[in-house]
C-alpha cells in the first residue's frame, strides 16, 4: 500500500500542490460534493489541509484535516415538515436564508477547529499553492487566505447549483430572464423560466436577495473579517483573488448556461459506479426479482424520514403495501416496525448511490435534492419527488417537465394520491426511458466532473491565478455593465432630436402663419 501510494503522489500530478480546503456550510450534502474534491485532490497526489464539518471515513498520509465538533444545525434540528413545505413570503424568503447563512458562520467561527487550523498554518513550513474555499455565502472564509496563507489563488465550489453571487464574482452577468434565481429552482427543460410569471419571480427574487445582500448582510461580513482575521484586506479586493468556480451543474439537467470560462460546470462530480451492496440489503434487492424489482425510498441527510407526519407516513405505508414490488425505505426511527408490510424493509442507514445502481431498482422516492437527484440521473433511475424546501422544489419541477418522473406535494400525500403517483412512475416506461437518455448525456463526457474539477484546481495554482480568464467585466461599474449610461446617453439624444425637431417645426409654423393671414 505503501509503494502504490508514493507511486501516485510521484507520477500522479507531476507535482505536489499543497491545498487549503474549507467547507464549513453545515450541511451533510456540502460536505459529501467537498469529500469528493478533497479525495479527487489525494488521488492525484496533493498534500490536503482541511477545515471540515464532518470528518472524513478513513485516513489519508496527504490529508491534515480539522474538524468542527458540536451541534450542526442542519442534523440536529427535527422539523416540523408541514411548515418546512408551506409556502413563504418573498421577505421571509430572505430572512431564513441569511439567518442560515450566519447560523452556518457563527457555528465555525468561534470553533476550537479553526483556531488549531489557524496556529497550524502559521506554524506551516511550506506555502500553500491554492485555496479551495465552499464558498456557499461563507465570504467572511475568504480573510483565511489573507491572514494565514499568504493569498495564494482560490477556487471558489460550491453544491448548490450555480447562485448568482457565483456569476457576479466570476463576471459572468446573471440574467433573472436566462438563468432561475437559486431559490427559485432550476427552471424549466432549458433551464430557464420560461414563462412571464416565471421570469417576474425570477427577477423579483433576484432584487430582493441582492438588496438584502448589499444592504444588511455584506457589511455584517466585512465586520466578521475584521474582528475575525485581522489585517485582512476589504471583501472586493479578496474576491479578486479568485480565479476559478466549480459549480454544481450539468448541461444534461440544468441546460446551456451563459457562463465565462472560469466557471466550470462539474455536476455530479460525487456521482460513482455502485459498489458490491451490503449482504443484508443484497439478498433483499436480488430477490426482487423481474419483472416487478424494487423501490428505493430516501430523503437524503437533512430530511429523515421518521420527522414525517404520521397521518402521512401511515398513507405512504399503506400505499407501499398495494405495491408488486419490494421497497427498502431509509427510515432513521424504530417506531414503525409492528407496522410494516410484508414487502417493506426499512433500514436507519443506506448506500444511496450504490442501490441506485442496482439493476433490478424501479424508481427511487426521493426529496430532490440536487446530489440525489444527480445520482438517480447517473444511474439512470426514474423518481418520485417530494419536494421540501429551496432548491429541491425547482428540480421537482424540473424532473416532471422533462419527464424523468413524477411529484407529490407533501402536505398533498394520501394513500391513493402516493400511490397512483408512484404506479405511474413504475409501469410507464417512457419515465425511465428519459432518464436513460439523461444518463447517456451525463456519462458522454472526455473526463469525469470530479477529474475536471482537480485539473481545474491544478490549472489555477500553475497559472498563477489565472488571469487570462478575468472576465472584463470585472472592470466596470454596474451601470456600465448594463449599459445604463450609454442607454441614458442614448436617450438623451433622442430627447434632444425631439426637441429640436419640435422646435423646428413650430418654427416653420410660426413663420407660415402669419403669410397666410396676410394673403388673405
Amino acid at each position: 500500500m505503501l509503494c502504490l501510494w508514493l507511486l501516485v503522489t510521484v507520477l500522479g500530478g507531476g507535482s505536489c500542490l499543497n491545498v487549503l480546503l474549507v467547507s464549513t456550510v453545515s450541511s451533510p450534502s456540502h460536505s459529501i460534493w467537498a469529500r469528493a474534491v478533497s479525495d479527487g485532490l489525494l488521488s492525484r497526489g496533493h498534500r490536503v489541509t482541511e477545515l471540515v464539518v464532518r470528518a472524513p471515513a478513513t485516513e489519508h498520509p496527504n490529508r491534515t484535516s480539522f474538524v468542527v465538533t458540536g451541534n450542526v444545525y442542519a442534523e440536529e434540528h427535527g422539523w416540523d415538515l408541514d411548515e418546512l413545505s408551506s409556502e413563504l413570503s418573498w421577505t421571509e424568503e430572505v430572512r431564513l436564508f441569511y439567518d442560515f447563512c450566519r447560523e452556518s458562520t457563527n457555528f465555525v467561527l468561534p470553533s476550537e477547529a479553526l483556531q488549531d487550523l489557524a496556529k497550524h498554518l502559521r506554524e506551516a513550513r511550506d506555502p500553500y499553492d491554492v485555496f479551495v474555499l465552499d464558498y456557499f455565502m461563507q465570504e467572511p472564509f475568504l480573510g483565511v487566505s489573507a491572514s494565514l496563507i499568504g493569498r495564494p489563488p482560490v477556487v471558489a465550489m460550491t453544491a448548490y447549483n450555480l447562485p448568482e453571487d457565483i456569476m457576479e464574482l466570476m463576471g459572468s452577468p446573471y440574467l433573472p430572464s436566462v438563468v432561475p434565481h437559486h431559490y427559485y429552482g432550476v427552471g424549466s427543460h432549458g433551464g430557464e423560466p420560461s414563462t412571464f410569471k416565471e421570469r417576474v419571480v425570477s427577477v423579483v427574487r433576484w432584487i430582493l436577495f441582492k438588496t438584502y445582500f448589499n444592504w444588511v448582510y455584506k457589511p455584517e461580513v466585512e465586520d466578521v473579517i475584521a474582528k475575525t482575521f485581522p489585517g485582512s484586506p476589504p471583501l472586493a479586493e479578496l474576491q479578486r483573488d479568485v480565479a476559478v468556480a466549480l459549480v454544481n451543474t450539468v448541461p444534461a439537467l440544468h441546460g446551456a448556461l451563459p457562463v465565462v470560462p472560469g466557471i466550470v460546470q462539474v455536476g455530479g462530480l460525487h456521482a460513482r459506479p455502485a459498489k458490491p451492496l451490503p449482504d443484508h440489503v443484497l439478498r433483499w434487492v436480488d430477490a426482487a426479482a423481474a419483472p416487478h424489482g424494487f423501490v428505493f425510498m430516501s430523503f437524503g441527510t437533512n430530511i429523515k424520514s421518521a420527522f414525517l407526519a404520521k397521518d402521512r407516513r401511515d398513507a405512504i405505508l399503506r400505499a407501499f403495501g398495494r405495491l408488486k414490488q419490494r421497497v427498502l425505505w431509509k427510515y432513521e426511527d424504530d417506531d414503525i416496525q409492528d407496522k410494516l408490510p410484508a414487502n417493506v424493509h426499512v433500514a436507519k442507514w443506506l448506500p444511496q448511490n450504490d442501490i441506485l445502481g442496482h439493476s433490478n431498482i424501479r424508481c427511487f422516492v426521493s426529496h430532490n435534492g440536487a446530489l440525489s437527484t444527480q445520482e438517480a440521473s447517473y444511474h439512470g433511475v426514474p423518481i418520485l419527488g417530494v419536494p421540501f424546501m429551496v432548491d429541491q422544489h425547482g428540480y421537482a419541477e424540473k424532473v416532471e417537465r422533462m419527464g424523468l418522473g413524477r411529484r407529490v406535494a407533501y402536505t398533498n400525500i394520501t394513500e391513493d394520491s402516493f400511490y397512483e403517483a408512484l404506479a405511474d412512475v413504475i409501469d410507464n416506461p417512457r419515465y425511465r426511458e428519459n432518464m436513460r437518455s439523461v444518463q447517456r448525456a451525463l456519462l458522454d463526457q472526455k473526463e469525469t466532473p470530479l477529474e475536471r474539477a482537480v485539473w481545474w484546481i491544478e490549472f489555477a495554482a500553475r497559472s498563477g491565478g489565472a488571469p487570462h480568464l478575468r472576465s472584463p467585466a470585472l472592470r466596470l461599474r454596474w451601470y456600465e455593465l448594463w449599459m445604463l449610461d450609454v442607454l441614458a446617453a442614448g436617450a438623451l439624444c433622442a430627447a434632444l432630436a425631439v426637441w429640436l425637431t419640435a422646435r423646428a417645426v413650430r418654427a416653420l409654423l410660426d413663420k407660415a402663419g402669419p403669410r397666410k393671414d396676410k394673403q388673405l
